[in-house]
């Protein structure tokens, strides 16, 4: 076992990083936004998608993952929790501090929990939930990870909204460049060491396809009334798949969303919740 099993506690940060519109642009682009997303491509001042909040996430996170021992070919992200407490603005200059909740054995694996939290030009932003299972490190004894998300449709409930949304051959070299690197997702050798055919989009990817199209159908595709996006990841995505993101309505500000692989009816995200003003 090279995975510290000890790492709870520890934090990195904050880590400073800069954007302009289009860096907010480029990922709006990454998630199938088009002629249809204007507000969020185009200059000087266009919107930033909520689901942004991953973004700078990703070097304190990595980094961590990096000091625990944990080894990025045995990773799968099992969830992610995003919250806006500030919409993004067009651009400035992000502080992001990330700890490591907890480590918890899952006897197939050990699972890493990180929280983050972003600022922008000294306003906090965003904070997310990182749930990362790294395969063949479980066995030591520890702790049971908490309770997992648990959100289904209602039964027997035909969805408020269904859309499509084509990915593409190069869907997550493109998403790449938003800064997520792990090489399951560009080099086909990595891929098939892992266990995969060849590389697979980003479960963040899929999950902010998600948001997007939850976004724009339940709250008027307004950021500001963006809440939290919460998701678990079940089944990997190939770049390619053509997705079939469905909505359905709960209590007030909340709803149950599922993402299904059109060809095969596999499900890549069955459990999650959007929340919204």
């Amino acid at each position: 076992m090279s995975l510290n099993i000890n790492f709870a506690g520890c934090t990195i940060g904050p880590v400073k990083q800069s954007y302009t519109w289009k860096d907010g642009a480029l990922y709006a682009l990454s998630l199938g936004a088009g002629t249809d997303d204007l507000k969020y491509l185009l200059n000087p001042s266009p919107e930033v998608l909520p689901t942004y909040g991953v973004i700078p996430t990703f070097e304190p996170v990595f980094e961590l993952l990096k000091q625990s021992g944990g080894d990025l070919v045995t990773l799968l992200h099992s969830s992610q929790r995003t919250e806006i407490v500030n919409p993004f603005p067009p651009e400035g200059t992000m502080e992001t501090t990330a700890a490591v909740k907890g480590v918890y054995d899952m006897k197939i694996g050990a699972t890493l929990v990180i929280d983050t939290e972003t600022t922008v030009n000294s306003v906090l932003t965003a904070k997310t939930t990182w749930t990362l299972l790294l395969r063949g490190e479980g066995g030591f004894g520890g702790e049971r990870p908490p309770a997992r998300l648990k959100i289904k449709p209602p039964r027997d409930a035909e969805p408020d909204f269904r859309v499509e949304v084509p990915t593409f051959e190069n869907s997550a070299l493109l998403y790449r460049l938003n800064g997520d690197i792990n090489p399951i997702h560009s080099n086909p050798e990595v891929a098939v060491a892992a266990g995969f055919e060849r590389p697979i989009l980003h479960g963040l990817c899929t999950y902010g396809i998600a948001g997007r199209v939850a976004l724009k159908e339940l709250a008027g595709d307004d950021p500001k009334r963006f809440i939290a996006l919460e998701s678990l990841f079940a089944k990997p995505v190939m770049p390619g798949d053509t997705l079939v993101v469905e909505g359905y309505k709960l209590e007030d500000g909340k709803a149950a969303i599922t993402v299904t692989i059109k060809d095969s009816d596999v499900k890549p995200i069955a459990n999650c919740l959007f929340e919204y003003k």
